[in-house]
């Protein structure tokens, strides 16, 4: 439960409008160039050497039932722009942004018993290992997962007071430490839902009650005091059903804790939207279109937390009436594809320089063989 005396939600408005920001316009002038100057997160080429690693998992991928989404799962508008093709593995996907409400999603994604597969047989975890290089073993999640609600909880003591009975539910819970973590500090019954059998299992291992399944597909009469809903929202299938679905799980008085990784921030930091678009977000939010889309699907804003895991954004929220759907302000949509232009312009600028010394060698190497060739 919310304790009352630390709410305040007078800073956020009913109306869920978009109102841009236009004092970051500066960033976008001539002049400003930081890709050029600091770099982004991935260069280029070590974007291709990823791929590489990826190849196999990808083709695989491809044998896989596929969809075309054209039309907002939010908003229903058809309008949109594509921003991104391929994804960050290589695989022929595309990602659009809404022009009505701002959400971004896939165009071309699995159909839904292709993700559930996807997940189930641990595909999900090869690839992200392929990608980063580094082990997505149930050691190495429970280790991340402590880490994170260590951070998490710190973030909501004082805005979280529960009654004795009260009922957690961690949807995407994974190997379920978060889940556990809550469960021990703030003394609250917890249940996790992941797709995955093999983090489910450990879950239960854990002592969780826990299931193996999608939001989507999971039936409950159980009712929730609290519901976690973490680094999750981009792997769903149907956004805007599953809100509904989660609002309908909460007690009348229940909270969710919902965060997102914002889609501008993550380009802003990776470069181009080609390096953080996956098959396996669905959907990606930013901090300016996601309190819409929450009232909309009748959740309003308690509170918001910056994570020390950035690009996440957190959201505190609690029932409310759902509100009539406004479209976001056409100025926010036009500064975000110029974002996005620039940053792509800076990111492929600044991969026409070596990334290592290893890649040094390579475009070398490569100048050299260009110029036998003109030379025979």
């Amino acid at each position: 439960m919310l304790a009352p005396a630390e709410t305040d939600v007078r800073a956020y408005p009913s109306s869920p409008r978009v109102k841009p920001d236009t004092s970051w316009l500066h960033q976008w002038s001539p002049g400003h160039n930081p890709g050029g100057t600091r770099g982004y997160s991935l260069h280029p080429a070590e974007l291709r050497r990823r791929r590489n690693r990826c190849e196999p998992i990808v083709n695989a991928l491809r044998h896989a039932g596929r969809q075309f989404v054209s039309v907002c799962n939010v908003c229903g508008s058809e309008r949109n722009a594509i921003v991104a093709q391929p994804d960050r593995y290589g695989f022929p996907s595309r990602t659009a942004m809404c022009l009505n409400c701002g959400l971004f999603f896939l165009v071309d994604r699995l159909t839904d018993e292709g993700y559930s597969e996807f997940y189930k047989s641990g595909t999900y975890r090869r690839l992200v290992s392929a990608f980063s290089g580094a082990k997505q073993a149930i050691e190495e999640i429970q280790s991340d997962q402590v880490h994170y609600a260590a951070g998490l909880i710190q973030a909501l003591r004082g805005y979280l007071k529960f009654g004795p009975g009260a009922r957690l539910l961690d949807v995407g819970g994974s190997a379920g430490q978060v889940a556990l973590e809550f469960q021990n500090f703030f003394g609250i019954d917890a249940t996790v839902l992941d797709p995955a059998e093999a983090e489910v299992a450990a879950a239960k291992r854990a002592g969780l009650e826990a299931y193996t399944g999608s939001i989507e597909q999971w039936t409950s009469k159980e009712r929730f005091d609290f519901i976690l809903l973490c680094r999750t929202i981009e792997h769903v299938q149907d956004l805007r059903g599953m809100l509904a679905k989660l609002r309908s799980l909460l007690t009348p008085q229940g909270l969710l804790y919902c965060d997102i990784v914002d889609f501008t921030e993550a380009c802003r930091l990776m470069g181009h939207p080609e390096a953080v678009s996956k098959i396996d977000h669905c959907y990606w939010m930013t901090q300016e279109s996601a309190p819409g889309i929450f009232r909309h699907a009748g959740l309003e804003i308690v509170s918001m937390n910056l994570s020390r895991q950035q690009p996440l954004m957190g959201f505190l929220l609690r029932r409310c009436e759902p509100s009539p759907w406004l479209p976001v302000d056409p100025l926010w949509t036009k500064l975000q594809m110029r974002g996005f232009q620039q940053r792509a312009s800076e990111w492929q600028e600044w991969g026409r320089r070596p990334s290592d010394s290893k890649d040094w060698l390579r475009r070398k190497a490569y100048k050299l063989k260009r110029a036998l060739i003109r030379n025979l």
